[in-house]
């Protein structure tokens, strides 16, 4: 496409070629990175100056307003500069719009200017979002700030003018329009400052450094907006000046939510207007707040301070503004905590607590404190660089304090340590002074004193500085604050504002809030920040509740269910902190454990799950756990065993006198059962050793941690924490016979979950690092290793899972049962990983799926908990373990049949690692039941109320994926059977597993009838109306993300559904998209509401359209539940694709979705599209069309596009001119548009002649992928050339021909070649697939309809299920990614791109036929054409001479290849074409006929012989050349190739054919079968090719072999034998005699050879005649004249008996004569009914009608006659009895007088002259010949005077 750019010329925006692009799409792609990193466009836009420099300028990007910019605004809107079109936008209105805007709002004209042009080009969106759900539920009244702040103010004006609830918006109303343009200002204004924002905090979150080369180039720009202009200034000055204008800019924003007088006066109007802006400046609020945060971050990042000035500014904003404490909301429902909480986090990151506190110890120290050198602060820098700053800061804490504002409580905290390691330093300072002082005066020489003193005045002026900022602390003013300012702040943050449980406020509510892409960045710099102030604040507040409540609030996401992947910096950098926080924090846990055990779960589970990098094999959590060292435990109050230890040094120091033990026998056990039990515990201890965590051995040393009783002791006793937790968790099982020994209460249920949570993230941090799962093999095994041997933790687990869901059944669940269901499904779904095995085997007898009683436990627990608590933790765990049941169970097709026997087996193997694995026929039940149960869920989805949308999203979502795969996985690879024994045939296929739950999934969705409606309809069209508030900003960044996914999931699944529906049943698909086409209204808004799903609605559309149009019903329209102003501007919106963004894959998506809609019957749809009005709009002369809802048709733009194809991404190209194919073959006049364009076609036929045909052997991937785009792009231009061609035609104009025959190289050498297939390539894969994967066959890859895919690398075999399925052999199977592949997924790979050329070579083909087919028309009209129409013959027969018919797609591309030539060379033989090359066709073609492997002799099926019969007729057809061309005058005879091949065909072909078909007529078994592979046609093409072979010019040389080859051939015998069976066979054809007349005339043709008639004559060839029961129909009454039936007959004599006799008496003569009498006379009613034809005669109804038959029947008798009598004569001559010869009873006076009759001028007959076939009728009506009035006039006159010559007249 062409570069986009800025602000493109007026010319082409107000004529609609090129759209703008609004801020607010470029900041939507953004959002939409792998969109955004492929656009070029968005790049290119992005880095125009114009951009860049609003970017650099978020604040004011559209500047202000000044004659200068006056003066450019008049240059780009002069008359010389734009000219104004057609159906153009208005010119004068946007210039008077532009005015308007730049005065309110004080924007420079230009900018304003192309605001205008944006909202005008907005427009159809604003309608279709307004009137588009009238049908639907008002989205406006159901959400306030829904999807269109526009939609409800114009609407409200609307019905305030016109008093209807909703109408056309009137955009020529200024109120209106206005409106429209404040809300287009403000978005743009808004999107560039988020834009700003994202990128800022792009670059400086990102870890590593940019790379200019190979890097995104949204890496580039973002660094390019951080850095920001400093060309001026250096760096930190210039984003501190931009600080402190972010700053104003927040003042402002503050202002006018406090103050709506000082708002722009324009927006104080209208209710409308001060909503919008009310609005808008509370998010504009937000994003500068999000900018200073990003701003001052990257300071932070680069050592760098902030200056005193900003600083300052930002406090005393603060000060004023009372931190936003109280927020007065512009708009009720605006959520007032997160503008709050950025502005508490601006405050501390403003601060730089880390940069503080590292200057105040380097102001006494030489040495960091961390390692970190920062610069020195200046007089200019850092809060702490001047008196006044520090003031401002202080003041502004103090008052904050006063107020009691908690949003100051971070900053006040950080500036409480700030203050207190200032009063620390000094105290320090002063204990050290004090103590040099001591010496001092205990120093006995004066030298001391002097040195001593010497040092002390050294240090005075660092202890001045220090003092100095402790003395800016300290104001006068602020009494409460006292002579310790450090400790009032101090009390003040903590106690009092409750710092910390800010800190844990401020994490949830910025997570909330933007804890996804792109906004991520504000949340990970938030916790950055408080990360800094909890770790600084490790002093002051150690290990306690609040800072460990907060440590995890920073560490974990903010809500339960959101992913810990974009946070696990900081819990690495946590683990990596071994001076502070985790000594302070992990450390201190694990001293208390297993006292207090919770925390340690809690941040052992945060951090296994951040930690994403470790080299020795295993987390670093798992290491800290499998070696603790203590052990702390409350003892029984009356506990002794124990003596005190260093008394002296108070310490509590003691030792255990006797063992001590961890774990106890339960109460309920008898004494005996406690003794054993312990007994046995001690044992096992012994066996393991002092490490073991039953009992604390005697003599372990520790400390008494708590002395009141019961006392806490902390035991030295090393042992793994993970076998404690293990076995502590068995405790909490009914059976279990031990209980901790020093708990007060039992393990409850919230501790279980917290253990089994802890071993999940464990076991995920594993498998990050080693997929193999030997890392979470050895895990699992370390907490069971404690166990019993006869149990693991798997087995425990599921053991408590199955009691909490029985639980749940029952109504008798416990506290804390629904989270530990929740741990327990999480685990199980990451067992999957490791063992499917158990996971199978658990959920076969689970109640979750049923299991006990029928009833699902699911439902229960999500019913009757989760459902009243609305949220559904445990719905979205199951559904995630549904997910990965599925994903094994393909996983597994193969592993678990190819699976070894278990050798040696360990405690904890998994017995994946066995052969006991899970049979297929549990997993498919397993399977089947699960899918039902997530079915049911789905069900219910509307009737459950989800707290969090994200929650929803992701549970539906993940739902649908795997409903999904089901279908992919087993329809779109083999469709399930029907019948029993295609069924049994079925199961044996790789993906049989998968079809019964398929099959719940399609039945489901897509009832198989009518009756059985889907119960899913309701809650699935209902999630699109739920997503219609996408762009509503006060919804979180991750509820949206989560919404958006949740549409593609959605869309991508119905899609699945409809495919697979019309694959299996049409009618299905049909009922289902007719009930989904209930979703179009509001379908059709989403498409206006964002563009980030536009692809997948495109594609939903498309399947919808398709599904529509599966029956022969007349599919109803898409737009039929859009009121008529809402289809205008959905038609509007689709016509633009993607444009401006123009993603390649959304543009050629919605293409593809416009292609269907012409192509399935979408009449009103298409006539949109390719006029660009709708119907309606032309038939009512009233309807207003506006310029708002006239669009170009598309058509015009992807011809305008196509004109300059050479620059097109080939997809795109394929694409667009697939989409004006179909359009031609809708609307008959869009061919008109095709011819009239001016640059289109020959610039189309330019790029086609310049093609280049696929590389053979070698090729890339990607040049072969290339040419596979090129072909089926060419094929779609040969299929619209072809209906150009022919319209052109048909008016008689030949401009495109003209275009078309230069052009037409590639096509005649190149388009008939299909020889791109790679047999080796195949033939290898599937040999050695099929030797290395046990029981698989490439086949069992192969792709249906059900899973269309376009050309590329998964387009015939299945690649994602292959991988799935073959991964497990990962060295043999291989990887792969975007650049390079290995191993068997490479081959596979290679395969489908190689498939993918050869399929479009086929239809490359197949275009190029009908295009070859409509020039061969042409071949008269310009003979330029037939040159390469014979090319393009020799090509096809050449490569069919060649073709492997083994090979796939090779029999069908030889059949078109046939028909091709066939149809082209009865062309070019028609014109009787002599060019060089006709001749050489003949031994093409025979050589063809020679290799078929199928002929009349071997065929036992009709469709054996489709391609034989064909290469016979060109066989024909090649041998008419050498009929009518004159032979070389060089050497004026046949050639020897051409005689020798003569005899070949009649030897070879000729004779065995003829003999093989009346085989086949004869051969018995069913009589139609026998007719079908011996029809008429063929007989009369083996009869015509004889023909054929005796008309070659020069024949005559070979005639002797020819006459002996026929002699030979039996044909004689086979054509008598025929004519005797055809009475018979004319019995089945509804009294048709064909066969007799094919027999007949296979006998005149060979009679004409003199040598076979003679041979004729010898065996009685007319006696045979006679006798035959067909003959006796000339017998009759009457006989059979020209309209008698059989009609037939009447050919059978006059073209049939009377040239045979003619040909035999020709042959033999005299000798014949009599017998040839003898055998007419046998039909005397014949004779005597041809004697009285031409009499009038009222008896008869065609009496005094001429046909051209009867002249030819008369002409051929008299011939007869007269040579009797002739040879009569001349008998005694021949030795001859002249009585022996009857004379023929036929009266040739009375013929002669009969043509006398018609020899009389033309007029006294014509009118009686009548056709009797179609032939004959073609030339009656063919016009006058010269003197004729027909050609069948002159062929009449012709043969009477042929007769008349006969008698010398």
């Amino acid at each position: 496409m062409a570069e986009p750019a800025y602000f493109p010329s007026l010319d082409k925006c107000l004529a609609g070629d090129d759209l703008l692009m609004p801020w607010t799409t470029a900041y939507n792609v953004l959002c939409d990175l792998p969109v955004a990193v492929r656009s070029y466009t968005l790049e290119y836009f992005l880095n125009t100056p114009e951009a860049l420099k609003a970017i650099e300028n978020p604040f004011e990007p559209f500047g202000t307003r000044s004659p200068e910019s006056k003066a450019r605004f008049e240059t780009k809107t002069a008359p010389i500069h734009v000219t104004q079109g057609n159906g153009a936008k208005d010119l004068e209105q946007l210039k008077k719009d532009a005015l308007w805007l730049s005065e309110q709002v004080q924007i420079e004209e230009e900018a304003a200017l192309r605001i205008a042009i944006v909202e005008s080009q907005q427009r159809p969106i604003q309608q279709l979002l307004t009137f588009g759900g009238q049908s639907q539920v008002d989205v406006a009244e159901s959400n306030e700030f829904g999807v269109s702040m526009f939609a409800r103010s114009t609407a409200a004006l609307a019905a305030s003018a016109n008093g209807t609830p909703t109408s056309s918006p009137d955009f020529g109303d200024d109120e209106v329009r206005q409106l429209s343009l404040l809300q287009a200002y403000l978005d743009e204004r808004h999107a560039i400052l988020k834009l700003a924002a994202e990128l800022i905090g792009r670059h400086v979150c990102d870890e590593q450094n940019v790379d200019e080369i190979n890097g995104l180039w949204i890496d580039r720009l973002a660094k390019r907006v951080a850095a920001g202009d400093s060309s001026t200034v250096t760096p930190n000055k210039a984003h501190n000046s931009t600080i402190r204008n972010a700053i104003a800019a927040v003042r402002q924003c503050l202002e006018h939510i406090d103050d709506r007088r000082k708002w722009p006066t324009v927006f104080t109007k209208v209710p409308e207007s001060e909503t919008i802006y009310a609005t808008a400046t509370y998010w504009r609020l937000t994003d500068l707040l999000r900018h200073i945060l990003a701003r001052v971050r990257w300071l932070s990042i680069r050592h760098e301070l902030t200056d005193a000035e900003t600083v300052q500014s930002w406090f005393k904003l603060m000060d004023d503004a009372n931190f936003i404490g109280y927020l007065g909301a512009p708009v009720p429902s605006l959520n007032a905590e997160i503008p709050q909480c950025l502005a508490g986090m601006v405050s501390l990151a403003v601060v730089q607590l880390p940069q503080a506190v590292q200057h105040v110890d380097q102001m006494v120290t030489d040495q960091p404190r961390d390692g970190v050198q920062y610069p020195a602060l200046t007089k200019e820098s850092g809060s702490l660089c001047s008196a006044d700053c520090a003031r401002t800061v202080t003041k502004a804490m103090y008052n904050a304090a006063r107020g009691n504002n908690t949003i100051a409580a971070p900053v006040m905290y950080a500036w409480a340590l700030i203050a207190t390691q200032i009063r620390n330093l000094i105290a320090m300072e002063n204990n050290k002074r004090e103590a040099r002082e001591l010496r001092l005066v205990d120093s006995s020489s004066d030298a001391e004193r002097a040195t001593t003193a010497t040092r002390r005045g050294s240090r005075a002026p660092a202890d001045s500085e220090i003092r100095l900022l402790w003395d800016w602390f300290l104001n006068p003013d602020l009494e409460e604050v006292g002579p310790d300012p450090a400790r009032f702040f101090m009390v003040a943050a903590v106690d009092r504002l409750n710092a910390y449980g800010a800190v844990s406020w401020t994490s949830s509510v910025i997570t909330a809030a933007y804890g996804s892409e792109p906004t991520l960045p504000t949340a990970l710099m938030t916790r950055g920040h408080l990360y800094d102030l909890l770790r600084q604040g490790l002093d002051a507040v150690g290990y306690e509740s609040i800072s460990f409540d907060a440590t995890l609030a920073v560490l974990t996401p903010g809500m339960p269910h959101q992913s810990l992947d974009h946070f696990t910096a900081l819990s690495t950098k946590f683990m990596a902190d071994d001076e502070r926080f985790r000594p302070a924090v992990l450390d201190e846990a694990l001293a208390r454990y297993p006292y207090e055990l919770t925390p340690l779960l809690q941040l052992c589970t945060i951090l296994a799950a951040g930690e994403h990098d470790y080299a020795d094999g295993s987390p670093t959590i798992v290491q800290v756990l499998e070696n603790v060292k203590t052990v702390t435990l409350m003892v029984p109050e009356h506990f002794r065993s124990y003596t005190l230890e260093n008394e002296d040094e108070n310490a509590n120091g003691m030792a255990l006198t006797a063992d001590l033990p961890i774990f106890a026998p339960r109460q309920e056990s008898f004494a005996g059962e406690r003794r054993l039990i312990m007994d046995r515990a001690m044992a096992e201890a012994e066996e393991e050793g002092p490490r073991n965590v039953m009992v604390v051995p005697a003599g372990a040393s520790g400390i008494v941690a708590k002395e009141d009783r019961p006392m806490v002791l902390a035991l030295k006793h090393p042992h793994s924490a993970l076998e404690y937790v293990g076995l502590l968790l068995s405790t909490l099982l009914p059976g279990s016979d031990i209980v901790p020994a020093h708990l007060t209460e039992e393990m409850d249920r919230q501790t279980a979950a917290d253990i089994v949570a802890l071993i999940t993230a464990l076991l995920t941090a594993s498998l990050k690092q080693d997929e193999s799962g030997e890392d979470a093999r050895f895990i699992l095994g370390r907490v069971g290793f404690a166990l019993h041997d006869e149990t693991d933790i798997a087995a425990v687990i599921g053991e408590l899972f199955e009691l909490e869901l029985l639980s749940h059944l029952d109504q008798a669940a416990q506290p804390g049962s629904l989270e530990l269901c929740v741990a327990c499904a999480e685990f199980f779904t990451k067992l999957t990983w490791i063992s499917p095995e158990r996971v199978w085997s658990l959920l076969a007898r689970s109640s979750l799926l049923g299991a006990i009683g029928g009833t699902s436990a699911l439902a229960a627990v999500v019913g009757g908990t989760e459902a009243h608590i609305n949220c559904f933790r445990f719905l979205a765990a199951v559904s995630k373990l549904y997910n990965e049941c599925l994903q094994d169970a393909v996983a597994g097709l193969v592993k678990r049949k190819s699976r070894p026997a278990r050798a040696n087996s360990s405690r904890f193997d998994s017995p994946m690692m066995g052969s006991d694995t899970t049979p297929e026929r549990t997993i498919g039940s397993v399977l089947n039941k699960f899918t039902r149960v997530a079915l049911d869920a789905c069900q219910n989805f509307n009737t459950w109320r989800f707290a969090n949308a994200q929650q929803k999203g992701e549970v539906s979502s993940s739902l649908l994926d795997g409903f999904g795969m089901l279908l992919r996985w087993t329809y779109g690879l083999d469709k399930p059977a029907t019948s029993l024994d295609v069924l049994a045939k079925q199961r044996d296929r790789i993906s049989a597993l998968l079809v019964p739950a398929a099959e719940v999934v399609l039945n489901a969705y897509a009832p198989s009838n009518d009756a059985a409606g889907s119960t899913l309809q309701e809650p699935l069209t209902a999630t699109f109306a739920d997503a219609l508030t996408v762009e509503d900003e006060s919804i979180p960044v991750p509820e949206r993300g989560a919404m958006i996914e949740h549409i593609q999931s959605l869309c991508s699944f119905l899609c699945r559904v409809l495919r697979t529906a019309r694959f299996v049943d049409a009618p299905r698909a049909y009922r289902l998209a007719t009930e989904l086409l209930k979703t179009v209204p509001t379908v059709a808004m989403l498409i206006a509401t964002s563009r980030i799903w536009k692809l997948d609605i495109a594609t939903y559309l498309t399947e919808l359209v398709l599904s529509l149009d599966c029956t022969t019903e007349n599919p109803p329209s898409l737009l039929s539940g859009l009121s008529t102003e809402a289809a205008k501007a959905f038609l509007i919106i689709v016509a633009q694709l993607d444009r401006p963004v123009a993603d390649l894959d959304t543009e050629c998506e919605v293409w593809r979705f416009l292609t269907a809609v012409l192509e399935s019957r979408q009449q009103w749809f298409s006539m949109y599209l390719l006029t660009g009005t709708l119907p309606k709009d032309k038939l009512k002369s009233t309807t207003r069309v506006t310029e708002d809802t006239r669009a170009r048709p598309l058509l015009a733009y992807a011809l305008d596009e196509l004109s300059r194809i050479t620059q097109l991404v080939p997809a795109r190209a394929k694409a667009m001119l697939r989409f004006v194919a179909a359009a031609q073959s809708v609307w008959v006049w869009s061919t008109v548009s095709v011819r009239q364009h001016p640059d289109f076609l020959k610039n189309a036929l330019a790029w086609l002649d310049e093609l280049q045909p696929p590389q053979r052997g070698g090729a890339k991937e990607h040049d072969s992928l290339v040419s596979a785009s090129e072909h089926q792009a060419a094929a779609y231009l040969c299929e619209i050339l072809a209906v150009n061609l022919h319209a052109s035609l048909e008016t008689g104009n030949q401009d495109v021909l003209k275009l078309l025959v230069p052009k037409l190289a590639f096509l005649s050498k190149h388009a008939c070649a299909v020889d791109a297939y790679n047999r080796s390539l195949h033939r290898n894969l599937a040999e050695n697939m099929g030797r290395r994967f046990g029981g698989v066959i490439l086949a069992d890859f192969k792709k249906t309809e059900a899973s269309p895919t376009e050309h590329g690398r998964d387009f015939a075999y299945d690649f994602d299920f292959a991988d799935r399925v073959l991964q497990h052999q990962s060295m043999a199977w291989g990887s792969v990614n975007e650049t390079k592949a290995q191993g068997y997924a490479a081959e596979v790979i290679r395969a489908n791109v190689n498939l993918s050329l050869l399929d479009a070579q086929i239809n490359l083909l197949r275009s190029w036929k009908t295009l070859a087919m409509t020039l061969g028309q042409c071949v008269k009209a310009d003979q330029g054409v037939q040159e390469p129409l014979i090319h393009t013959v020799e090509a096809s027969l050449r490569a069919n001479e060649i073709a492997n018919l083994e090979e796939p797609g090779m029999i069908e591309a030889a059949q078109i290849r046939a028909e091709l030539a066939f149809v082209v060379l009865s062309k070019l033989v028609d014109v009787k074409c002599g060019k060089a090359g006709m001749k050489n066709v003949l031994s093409g073609v025979w050589a063809l006929v020679v290799k078929s492997p199928a002929d009349y002799s071997i065929a036992t099926a009709p469709e054996d012989l489709v391609q034989y019969r064909t290469l016979l007729q060109i066989l024909f057809l090649a041998i008419r050349p050498h009929i009518y061309s004159p032979l070389e005058p060089i050497l004026p005879s046949l050639s020897a190739n051409i005689a020798s091949m003569a005899v070949e065909i009649v030897a070879r072909l000729v004779g065995p054919a003829f003999r093989a078909l009346c085989g086949n007529l004869h051969g018995g078994g069913d009589l139609q079968t026998s007719m079908s592979l011996a029809q008429p046609t063929d007989f009369a093409l083996i009869t015509a090719t004889l023909q054929a072979i005796l008309s070659i010019r020069g024949v005559q040389i070979p005639h002797i072999p020819i006459s002996d080859a026929t002699t030979n051939s039996g044909m004689v015998r086979g054509a008598l034998s025929l004519y005797s069976w055809s009475d018979q066979l004319a019995e089945v054809m509804d009294n048709d005699p064909v066969y007799g007349e094919i027999a007949v005339s296979a006998l005149v043709t060979l009679s004409s050879i003199p040598q076979v008639a003679e041979q004729m004559a010898l065996e009685g060839v007319l006696l045979q005649l006679s006798n035959a029961n067909l003959s006796n129909y000339f017998r009759k009454p009457g006989g059979k004249g020209q309209w008698d039936e059989p009609a037939r007959m009447y050919g059978i004599w006059t073209d049939g008996f009377l040239p045979l006799c003619l040909n035999l008496l020709d042959a033999v003569g005299p000798a014949l004569a009599g017998e040839v009498a003898a055998f007419l006379n046998s039909f005397p009613e014949q004779l005597a009914r041809a004697e009285k034809a031409f009499q009038m005669d009222a008896r008869r109804i065609h009496s005094g009608e001429v046909s051209l038959g009867m002249v030819k029947e008369l002409h051929a008798l008299v011939l007869v006659g007269l040579t009797i009598q002739s040879d009569v004569a001349r008998a005694a001559a021949e030795g001859l009895d002249a009585a022996d010869v009857q004379p023929l009873r036929y009266d040739v006076e009375n013929a002669k007088a009969e043509m006398q009759k018609l020899a009389r001028p033309q007029r006294s007959w014509a009118g009686s002259l009548v056709a009797t076939n179609e032939r004959e009728a073609l030339w009656a009506t063919g016009g006058a010949k010269g003197e004729y009035g027909s050609e069948l006039e002159r062929r009449v006159v012709t043969e009477v005077r042929e007769v008349l010559r006969l008698f010398g007249e």
